[in-house]
């Protein structure tokens, strides 16, 4: 994250000179590919060959690979960072007595694709990557949903996830051939209940991460004033959340809109305290209630969350004890048991504190803090490449852009509303200048 700091004092890129064309090349590779290369894996598994989850890993490896070498510069930032956060994860698994290379990945994505885009500065290769994702989505969604037989003779999701490992047959009751687990409501759809029971995955094969990549879109959507295209963003992210019938999506949406007008006086210290305080409030009703979950909707998801809390012993929280209970239905639980509480501290304030070159990026970056503190508590799934190669190249190119000034809506309102104060005021003071001569 300290990449940013010294993203100002390196000299622009040449749009013109080959490295900046293969600079491009290996950004739109690698946040493209990270959207779709679970798509193309289960098209390969379905008409081709058996894909295992070394097969994903390798894929994974490309694309991080990839966006480090375009994430590569003289900035010391980024390989100081590298270093300290692999020496700490080493002392961890000597301290544990096992490995877990996903925990040190799962670090990598949000680290790497972000010195990505603060090296390149290109606000334009932003829109155009959230542009043409947004269109790639929509099309493989509406492909699934209107054609569901015809998706499924090419893309069997079921089956890439019994064949990777993720998904049993018991857990399938047996089926081979079909969506995901979760692409289907046992329950009648939250949103828009007429278009049926299918909850729509697109490229991402599961609806909960289209539903996330649509709370992204649409904070770009928000963030980008003064930008035609944020308009189209604004219709395709929706019609993910809707698609998807992402309950979670929705109420994010809606939460960043009526939070926007005071990002910018919210202080960042705040935002720094707000996931612990969320950790020790749900442990405390986990213990006082002695709950063991609930159903699928948010009060059940915090009694999840405050039931896998309650399950973790001291050394597993503060990271020098590995655990094998499961905790990928809680964002907070999995991140203190992957990297301990002081490393969970760490990697939040330096996200939180990340340093901007225009202050108009604070805008952005706040309502990915609001999005990733309202998913810890209900999954782990933030930490996924599919959402986050877009959201944290985003991140970067806006903490090393300049951004032009542009009034919001609300900005308008104000100044419209102390416009007319200040022509009622001489206006009264007329009347009573008046009274007085007569």
């Amino acid at each position: 994250m300290a990449a940013a700091a010294t993203a100002n004092i390196l000299p622009p890129l040449d749009e013109a000179s080959p490295l900046a064309g293969f600079l491009r090349f290996g950004a739109i590779a690698s946040v493209m590919g990270g959207l779709t290369f679970n798509l193309f894996l289960c098209f390969v598994n379905t008409r081709i060959m058996p894909m295992r989850d070394s097969h994903v890993m390798l894929m994974e490896m490309a694309i991080i690979g990839t966006a480090l070498l375009v994430a590569m510069d003289r900035r010391a930032g980024l390989y100081l960072f590298l270093v300290i956060f692999v020496t700490y994860m080493l002392m961890l698994f000597t301290l544990r007595g096992a490995s877990d290379l996903k925990a040190v990945r799962d670090i990598l994505i949000p680290v790497i694709f972000y010195a990505m885009g603060s090296r390149l500065r290109d606000l334009r290769l932003a829109d155009s990557l959230a542009v043409w994702s947004a269109i790639v989505v929509l099309f493989f969604a509406f492909f699934e949903y209107f054609l569901l037989d015809l998706y499924l003779e090419w893309f069997n999701v079921l089956g890439y996830y019994i064949s990777k490992g993720t998904v049993t047959l018991t857990e399938s009751y047996g089926a081979t051939k079909g969506l995901f687990i979760s692409g289907s409501r046992p329950e009648p759809r939250t949103i828009l209940s007429f278009l049926g029971q299918h909850r729509v995955s697109s490229v991402f094969l599961e609806p909960v991460s289209m539903g996330n990549f649509g709370v992204i879109i649409f904070s770009w959507a928000m963030f980008r004033r003064g930008w035609s295209g944020r308009w189209f963003l604004f219709a395709a992210a929706l019609t993910m959340v809707v698609l998807a019938d992402a309950r979670f999506g929705l109420f994010t949406c809606i939460l960043i809109v009526l939070l926007s007008p005071f990002f910018k006086v919210i202080p960042r210290t705040f935002w720094l305290v707000t996931p612990f305080l969320l950790l020790a409030l749900i442990a405390a009703y986990g213990f006082a209630s002695g709950t063991s979950g609930g159903p699928n909707d948010l009060s059940g998801r915090i009694a999840v969350t405050a039931h896998i809390l309650t399950e973790l012993s001291l050394p597993v929280v503060l990271g020098v004890e590995a655990t094998a209970q499961f905790t990928a239905d809680s964002g907070l639980a999995y991140t203190l048991t992957k990297f301990g509480l002081f490393g969970f501290i760490a990697l939040w304030a330096m996200f939180v504190f990340m340093p901007f070159r225009n202050a108009r990026a604070w805008d952005f970056h706040s309502m990915m803090i609001v999005y990733l503190l309202l998913i810890m508590v209900i999954s782990n799934s933030f930490f996924s490449i599919k959402t986050g190669a877009l959201m944290w190249f985003m991140v970067g190119t806006v903490s090393a852009v300049d951004i032009p000034v542009i009034k919001s809506i609300w900005s308008k309102l104000l100044e419209r509303a102390q416009s007319r104060a200040g022509q009622a005021v001489p206006s009264a003071e007329r009347s009573r200048s008046a009274g007085s001569r007569a």
